[in-house]
């Protein structure tokens, strides 16, 4: 988006034909027109398209420069769709604004992927018209134009677009010489533009340029030895499998791959070469196919693992622990049936109880819950020994005793959990549950005494322990003893706000202890060329390159001062997400917690957007940036592997429902990365989730774990079943969060209330 106070060209060019135009529609389609450019110039680019909107509906209005004024608006979001609607077969585009809307065309058919039209639209841009040009625009014209032809492997042209481009635009040479480079056949030229570059980033990339163009060549050795140089192993093997037929050689780069495979401390490298396996193909001894389906299987790559097992299988029948990974790969891909199965070949050996435990579970995600019940006693009695395996037993059948609205058996489940399994994963869990559902039925003395025994004998440690101490508080209230409750919550409080049991003590004690101290005076350091940079880069398309800017600039900021100040600078320009993993390192590097370094690891930008989206929606504004938080980080394009998009992680079917209500006209996707839209959409998302269920924490599991988790939950509390809907207010929603059986679900609503704490601490009263 432009930056406020930069007039953008389309606003220049708009002024100007305006200036000379003569029997306007109106004034008041002048004053709107002038208010889209006010709304342009301030970097509020889906303001002006809010703006223009009611002109485009008459044909009186919509006049080629609201047509021009919509179509630059839409790219400041990015929606390229809504731009060549706007402009297509538009009869002005050689004749007026000095050929911009083939420029914006031009941008809008490279993002959709139409490159000969692209290319079209780039060509008709560069000409000159009679209007004088400035270099910034024409040699963004002229990048434009150099990333068409090379899309289009048209690499000559490129190269000569990217270098007249680089002599008009001196800050940002370095990176058009590097692309320049990217697309010369001459090596002696790119020697001599590679000798240009001085900017560090893009000298980093010199080694891995040189390799794309060999490779663009087909010169896959040279290219192998370029990539082999830059430390890109995986790319390196993969050109000398392309550059050789030769059987012996591609023996020697098959062993190559399975070393680089091996390799722990790099999964990315190892995910290449077993992606590269999987492509090839290659003959395996029967050793090496069963390393590469356990490292594909370690390595989350189960559609790959299942497939290589299932071959395996067929020749001869696999070892216990070969069945074993080949099941949880399986699982891992959601084919529980058939995990299952597999599961249950494995009968002997050290793995046999994790096995009869993997096929329980198997058979509950199936939808077969007797059968599990069934599976999980026979486990229990079979192998009694094998504390880890009846551990994870003895929990799952307590938690589907509570499902079933049987919390008395349930907490015979969990005492047996915890006396005979305290070491195993779900033993602390035990411990927990067991005294809280005593409690939960009104047993509080029994609960007093089991929550004791268990933290006096350190079977409760970590985050456990500190719920077991919160807990005694509030069982200790409730036996009247006042007194013993505040001391066990006042214990919690050194904590600070960044536990949530901590939090939850401060709010019984009815106290905030916590301030963030006044930051300590810092020394400035400047990062403003690199983000003027960023922004460039990003504006003209050259995402990868702004990237790189954004990333060298927080891996070179190595003193806590600088990483303090340079934190400051990215939160500033709008890169949160930066900031806190700048925070973070500072933090690990002895920073004292001042007002800055809690505003870095919490930020809260777009807060006066965020402030009044949630005060429409009767959203606590801290519980909307704690969402954030945690669902995208603050990143406006974060995107999610379903589609999930922006700020809040809208869906684009929920936004286009939503779109209605808003009247929000043309819905595209792409709106949704706009941060004052996601939080409007978002917030009225949250808001229904809110309004659903009486609690925000009931609400927040829906949020994470779905309604019809929640609702069973509800049904199904520690003290028993209950027949009340679940939008009825429950006595005790604490009790309700430990009952989750979750994990990701009880942290996802401990952190947000946790954040909660924090952002009021940082920035005050809502």
């Amino acid at each position: 988006m432009s930056k406020a106070g930069a007039p953008t060209l389309v606003v220049r060019l708009v002024a100007a034909a305006l200036v000379m135009a003569t029997g306007s529609p109106s004034l008041q389609a002048q004053s709107s027109l002038d208010d889209v450019q006010a709304a342009l110039r301030n970097g509020q680019s889906f303001r002006a398209t809010q703006l223009v909107a009611p002109l485009l509906t008459s044909p009186r209005t919509r006049t080629p420069e609201a047509l021009i004024l919509a179509a630059e608006a839409a790219a400041g979001w990015e929606g390229w769709n809504t731009v060549q609607r706007l402009l297509n077969g538009e009869p002005w585009l050689d004749g007026r604004f000095d050929r911009l809307g083939r420029r914006l065309l031009a941008e809008a058919a490279l993002a959709n992927g139409e490159r000969a039209l692209a290319l079209e639209h780039a060509r008709s841009a560069v000409e000159p018209t009679l209007m004088p040009r400035e270099g910034d625009e024409l040699a963004r014209r002229l990048v434009l134009l150099a990333r068409t032809h090379e899309q289009m492997e048209q690499w000559d042209s490129a190269a000569r677009h990217y270098h007249a481009a680089a002599e008009l635009v001196p800050q940002l040479r370095d990176w058009l010489l590097l692309r320049a480079a990217g697309v010369t056949r001459d090596s002696a030229t790119r020697a001599r533009d590679y000798s240009r570059i001085a900017l560090v980033p893009a000298r980093q990339r010199i080694g891995p340029t040189e390799a794309l163009i060999w490779q663009r060549l087909d010169e896959k050795g040279r290219a192998a030895r370029s990539y082999a140089a830059s430390g890109a192993a995986g790319s390196a093997l993969r050109m000398r499998w392309e550059a050789t037929n030769d059987a012996d050689e591609r023996a020697t780069i098959v062993r190559d791959l399975l070393a680089l495979a091996r390799q722990t401390g790099n999964a990315t490298h190892a995910r290449e070469a077993l992606e590269m396996l999987e492509r090839y193909n290659p003959p395996l001894s029967r050793e090496d196919h069963l390393f590469v389906g356990r490292r594909a299987a370690t390595l989350g790559r189960n559609a790959q693992a299942a497939a290589l097992f299932a071959r395996l299988d067929g020749a001869s029948r696999l070892e216990s622990e070969e069945l074993f990974l080949w099941a949880e790969a399986l699982a891992g891909g959601g084919d529980w049936s058939a995990a299952a199965r597999i599961y249950r070949r494995i009968t002997t050996g050290p793995r046999a109880a994790q096995a009869a435990y993997g096929a329980a579970r198997a058979d509950l995600r199936a939808g077969n819950s007797s059968a599990a019940i069934r599976a999980l006693e026979q486990l229990i009695a079979a192998f009694p020994d094998d504390l880890e395996g009846t551990g994870n037993a003895l929990y799952l059948l307590g938690d589907l005793a509570l499902d079933a609205g049987r919390p008395d058996s349930a907490r015979v489940l969990f005492r047996r959990l915890a006396s005979n399994h305290a070491k195993s994963t779900f033993g602390q869990r035990g411990a927990l549950l067991a005294p809280l559902i005593a409690h939960a039925q009104g047993q509080h003395k029994i609960a007093e005494s089991e929550l004791a025994a268990a933290l006096d004998a350190n079977r409760l440690t970590g985050l456990d322990a500190e719920a077991g101490r919160y807990w005694l508080g509030r069982i200790r209230e409730r036996l009247g003893d006042r007194a013993a409750a505040r001391a066990a919550w006042r214990g919690l409080l050194a904590r600070g706000p960044e536990s949530y049991y901590a939090v939850r003590a401060a709010a019984r004690l009815d106290t905030v202890p916590w301030s963030a101290p006044p930051p300590a005076s810092l020394l400035p350091v400047t990062t403003l060329d690199a983000l003027a940079r960023h922004d460039l880069l990003d504006r003209w398309g050259l995402n990868f390159e702004a990237g790189l800017e954004l990333d060298h600039l927080v891996r070179s900021t190595t003193s806590v001062p600088a990483m303090l100040s340079v934190g400051e600078e990215l939160l500033a320009a709008g890169h949160a997400s930066l900031a806190t993993q700048l925070g973070r390192r500072a933090l690990a590097a002895g920073a004292r917690r001042d007002g800055l370094l809690w505003q870095l690891l919490y930020p809260l930008p777009y807060e006066d957007a965020l402030r009044a989206a949630a005060a429409r929606e009767g959203v606590d504004p801290y519980l909307a940036a704690s969402l954030i938080r945690q669902e995208s980080a603050f990143v406006p394009r974060a995107t999610s592997r379903t589609d999930a998009r922006g700020l809040m992680q809208v869906m684009p079917n929920t936004g286009r429902a939503l779109a209605g209500t808003f009247k929000v006209a043309d819905f595209d996707p792409a709106m949704l990365w706009i941060p004052d839209l996601n939080l409007t959409f978002g917030m009225r998302h949250v808001a229904e989730a809110l309004a659903r269920y009486p609690e925000r924490e009931r609400a927040l599991a829906a949020y994470n774990a779905g309604d019809s988790r929640v609702v069973r939950w509800s049904r199904t509390l520690l003290s028993g079943p209950s027949d009340a809907a679940s939008t009825t207010p429950l006595d005790d929603v604490e009790l309700f969060v430990e009952r989750i059986p979750f994990v990701e679900t009880r942290g996802y609503i401990r952190a947000i209330i946790r954040n909660m704490a924090v952002y009021e601490m940082i920035y005050g009263k809502r």
